[in-house]
């Protein structure tokens, strides 16, 4: 659409067609003050608060162009210079705004008036003080007296829990319905809604469990007065006393940009820091309230050592020293490491060092080790979204796919930007076996039996073969496999390969025809999708790049793995690099028999949920465990050294996108924990100054390099990742300096006139630098290749079972956390059909069993879900671990 020039207050200003007032005059630094406005969502022109005089220029009825008067302006016509809702009122071309009138002065002066009438006196003890655009709006357009009088204000109950976690103040409430809209049109959660229309209207919240969303902590951010608050900060503070410092969330791959808000080193709460590349303005709940367990009472202080049987304080020098003994003396393929995806890049640089370089072992794993762990995500590294990619820019014109993933569960603002692409155009597919909520609100929505994921992909790839709708002209002769992939599908039909799924093969060629034609293509993939193995991951990186949806901007793979286990596979915590070593699950396998001697874990729990872990671990000659508290795992460690936590050192974390980012320690804690890297550095230079390590023929050189103390010699973090940058393809600006020349001041500002989102702070922390892909070297071949695997086949009696992720998991993250009420209990769940044939109800206790073990949970029962197929959420307490045989586990049910 074609730009529109107008005029706001004499200046004038060119937008794109379509632009409202309100934002048009902000493009002018011209303030126009608003309550019920929200950039992030559609406007409604419900407050009255952004009325402007706007004057529309005379039109030609002959030529139905603007007339343009003696003195080269438009000639306003007649009858204008009307109040117009600002929101609501797209721009014209010769549109004149007048923002500042005794018109608008008196009708801005009158809407507040109106809207103090009800509003209580609560600012000297109002959460929302310091950061309330009531206030502000009052102080700037706001009448000096008010003629109303006090004893007629509405009184309610102060306040009422909408949940667990947010409290309503009704007093306060303007109705802007800015929570309502959030929650209804951004998050798909309809669980916010009005009540007793009248001068008694009020927002109430529907459904049971009341106000369940895992967005609901962002209404307390969008809401422009203290109606809205959190349980966990109400009346804990005043913001102008808080110290924000910015972090980074670790719970999930989305890496959102936060700001922990400290008062006397303690956090008080969690906001978002604007970041449009990767979490916009929105935190899920996991993230706002999920950061108690730093100052959990239950932290690990001090080392431990076993001492006749029991784990008693030690200092660090004994703990460490010991270490580094049984380590080295053991050496080579004798000893492990396992690092959990939870770790900054630091730690997981040095730990992986620590091993190779100077322990000469190749022994790496960032996984637990249970039976059903997923597959490593090597394809997000070659063709991963492309650099600048931006999803809050995409709409019509975009086609995503999401395959074996359910990003609620497993990323949740991947569900919030999906749904925005989605409502400004976007076309959205979701492949996967069971129920999601953007499967719900998906173009179309196909679920494939269990296990054929790979034969949808493959339908999907062999539809644009057939149609000639593949893109591959521009990768020149770097392209390999294309024929060979050709001919693995020449004997194959897109309605045999749907057949074998019991999947709609037209559904299927909608979603092929969708994605190739569209400019941008965006394949997410989950932890579903890489348990099943490389032959769903190898045919979704083959449909990107013969769709043509690779190697540039907003065209991609983007793999939902845990936590920074992206790090963790780009800095060698993996057992397939150059140099190849167990997997965790091997290595476990290894202690029962007694070849893996030691075996250092650190930041992940094993034997939690796995039974054979913990037997392995507990046959194992000597285990060390790091970590941030006494877990199953630490308590079968014969040393056991306490872990600093992401707010309490610096450091930087890499996304799902590929995206470093840094965060700053904003807490110190008065006990002496360490982070990995700080270990792993003292556990080298100790094996350096004399150690002989079994690998190592005469203990100078190890992995054919020099076992010096020479390169250790890092003091602070930054010196870490300038190493990274230095030794680790991609990461060469990756750098705590270069991050911060990066940094600048992006998003909400303080000093804005008007704050349009409710809440004001600054992002001062940069916006992070995303990493290129293996493809964006021109030099890089680019290669493909499909197979079509044998589907599984399932005998009468038996189910699928599928351990479905979930966010509020039971993992230590939650301690001390409001979300305890929210954290899902272990349970399976049912078809209905499944349920009745075997006569099972909603909370009866089954028994699960697999050709591997067994597990007795209680059922629920769902009606979306297909039958042949059962869901274990996999939380702790699940006991997966013990009956899992791979992705797919056929089970019997026993009552």
């Amino acid at each position: 659409m074609a730009d529109v020039t107008l005029v706001i207050d004499g200046q004038t200003v060119t937008v794109p067609a379509g632009t409202n007032i309100v934002d048009a005059a902000r493009a002018t630094s011209v303030a126009v003050p608003v309550f019920c406005y929200h950039p992030k969502m559609k406007p409604v022109g419900m407050c009255r608060m952004c009325m402007v005089e706007v004057w529309t220029p005379k039109i030609d009825p002959a030529t139905r162009q603007v007339v343009i008067g003696e003195d080269g302006k438009p000639v306003l016509a007649l009858m204008m210079g009307k109040l117009q809702p600002g929101c609501v009122t797209p721009v014209s071309d010769g549109m004149e705004v007048r923002t500042g009138t005794d018109k608008v002065k008196f009708t801005q002066k009158g809407m507040l008036e109106f809207l103090l009438t009800s509003h209580p006196l609560d600012c000297p003890v109002c959460d929302k003080g310091g950061e309330c655009p009531l206030q502000n709006l009052t102080m700037q357009w706001g009448p000096g007296l008010s003629r109303f009088d006090y004893e007629d204000k509405v009184h309610f109950e102060k306040p009422i829990p909408l949940g667990d976690l947010i409290y309503l103040d009704r007093e306060r409430c303007i109705l802007c319905s800015r929570c309502v809209r959030f929650e209804d049109d951004l998050a798909g959660d309809e669980v916010l809604g009005f009540d007793n229309r009248g001068r008694s209207w009020e927002i109430i919240a529907k459904g049971e469990p009341a106000f369940d969303s895992k967005f609901s902590g962002n209404t307390t951010d969008i809401c422009p007065v203290g109606a809205l608050t959190t349980a966990d900060f109400r009346f804990k503070a005043r913001v102008w006393e808080l110290q924000p410092v910015p972090s980074v969330c670790t719970h999930c791959s989305v890496g959102c940009n936060l700001t922990l808000d400290m008062r006397h080193n303690e956090l008080k709460r969690v906001m978002p820091r604007e970041n449009d590349f990767v979490n916009e303005i929105w935190l899920c709940d996991k993230g706002r309230f999920g950061m108690r367990a730093m100052a959990s009472s239950d932290r690990l202080t001090t080392p431990l050592i076993r001492r006749n049987g029991q784990l008693v304080p030690a200092s660090w020098d004994d703990a460490l020293a010991l270490v580094a003994d049984k380590l080295a003396s053991a050496g080579g393929a004798a000893i492990g490491g396992i690092a959990g995806p939870s770790l900054p890049n630091e730690d997981l640089f040095l730990f992986a060092r620590l091993f190779r370089e100077t322990l000469g072992s190749n022994n790496l794993d960032y996984r637990p080790g249970a039976a059903n762990d997923p597959a490593i995500d090597t394809w997000s590294a070659a063709f991963g979204v492309g650099l600048g990619t931006n999803l809050m820019t995409l709409g019509k014109g975009t086609s995503i796919l999401i395959v074996g993933a359910d990003p609620e569960e497993e990323a949740p603002l991947y569900t919030l930007r999906v749904r925005a692409i989605q409502s400004r155009g976007g076309d959205l597919t979701v492949i996967n076996p069971y129920p999601t909520k953007l499967g719900k609100s998906a173009n179309r929505s196909i679920a494939p039996k269990p296990g054929t994921g790979p034969h949808v992909v493959l339908a999907v790839l062999k539809t644009i073969l057939d149609e000639k709708l593949a893109k591959v002209d521009g990768y020149g002769n770097r392209l390999r496999g294309l024929d060979e992939l050709t001919r693995t599908l020449a004997n194959e039909t897109v309605e045999g390969l749907c057949s074998t799924a019991g999947v709609s093969a037209d559904t299927v060629r909608a979603a092929a025809r969708a994605f190739a034609a569209a400019d941008n293509g965006i394949i997410l993939f989950g932890r579903l999708a890489l348990s099943v193995g490389s032959a769903l991951t190898d045919a979704i990186a083959a449909l990107a790049v013969v769709a043509g949806k690779v190697g540039r901007a907003n065209n991609g793979l983007i793999g939902l793995v845990e936590q920074n286990a992206r790090a963790a596979i780009d800095l060698g915590v993996r057992p397939d690099g150059a140099k190849a070593g167990l997997s965790a699950r091997e290595m476990l396998a290894a202690a029962n028999n007694g070849s893996l001697k030691a075996l250092f874990v650190a930041g992940i729990d094993p034997a939690a949920e796995n039974a054979a872990a913990a037997q392995a671990l507990d046959a194992l000659d000597f285990l060390v465990v790091q970590d941030l508290f006494l877990t199953e795992t630490a308590k079968l460690a014969d040393v056991v050294l306490p872990l600093a936590a992401v707010a309490e050192r610096e450091g930087t974390v890499t996304n799902a996108e590929r995206r470093v980012q840094r965060f700053r320690q904003a807490q110190r804690n008065s006990a002496d924990v360490r982070a990995l890297w700080q270990v792993a550095q003292q556990l080298a230079l100790m094996v350096a100054e004399g150690a002989l390590v079994g690998a190592s023929a005469n203990g100078k050189v190890l992995n054919g390099k020099p076992n010096s103390a020479a390169t250790w010699d890092y003091v602070v973090g930054e010196d870490v990742s300038e190493a990274i940058a230095a030794n680790v393809r991609g990461y060469a600006n990756a750098t705590l300096a270069q991050l911060s020349a990066n940094s600048g001041t992006w998003g909400r500002q303080s000093s804005e006139q008007v704050y349009y989102d409710g809440t004001s702070y600054e992002n001062v922390e940069g916006i992070g630098i995303q990493l290129p892909t293996t493809i964006d070297d021109p030099k890089s071949p680019i290669s493909i290749t499909v197979r079509v695997p044998q589907a599984a086949e399932f005998a009468d009696g038996t189910l699928a079972l599928i351990a479905a992720p979930r966010a509020y998991d039971n993992g230590d993250w939650g301690r001390g956390s409001k979300l305890a009420p929210r954290m899902v209990p272990a349970h399976v769940i049912l078809s209905v059909a499944d349920a009745q044939k075997l006569g099972v109800a909603i909370g009866d206790q089954i028994t699960l069993r697999s050709t591997a073990g067994e597990i007795t949970l209680p059922a629920q029962i769902d009606s979306g879900l297909v039958s042949g197929l059962a869901l274990a959420p996999l939380v702790r307490g699940s006991g997966m671990a013990g009956v899992a045989t791979g992705a797919i586990t056929v089970v019997t049910v026993v009552r």
